[in-house]
């Protein structure tokens, strides 16, 4: 693996049209994390430390994955905050991701 994040059939791409950056949308909140964080450091997502160094990304992913509350259930309640690159991350259960810097002291 080439730590490149692929998309499948949970992700799309949407396009700046002023930039022409393509930008990757993801349900996985794994990927989302990097993808906020990036965006708020202005770097590129393979900048970043590895995500498993704050949190197992596939523990996180399932834990928001759809059918997690039943056959054909999306989770509707819950979340997730925890540290990394420097930002408290928070993920609920609606999909919102929220990023906050840390203060040292």
């Amino acid at each position: 693996m080439d730590g490149r994040v692929y998309p499948n059939d949970m992700e799309t791409f949407t396009i700046d049209g002023d930039t022409g950056r393509a930008t990757l949308q993801s349900t996985r909140p794994s990927a989302a994390v990097v993808a906020r964080i990036a965006t708020a450091e202005n770097v590129d997502e393979t900048e970043l430390p590895p995500l498993f160094h704050a949190i197992d990304p596939d523990a996180l992913d399932a834990l928001f994955e759809s059918g997690r509350d039943g056959p054909g259930e999306t989770r509707t309640s819950g979340s997730v905050t925890f540290a990394y690159a420097g930002y408290e991350v928070h993920v609920s259960a609606n999909g919102s991701v929220d990023v906050t810097p840390q203060t040292s002291g």
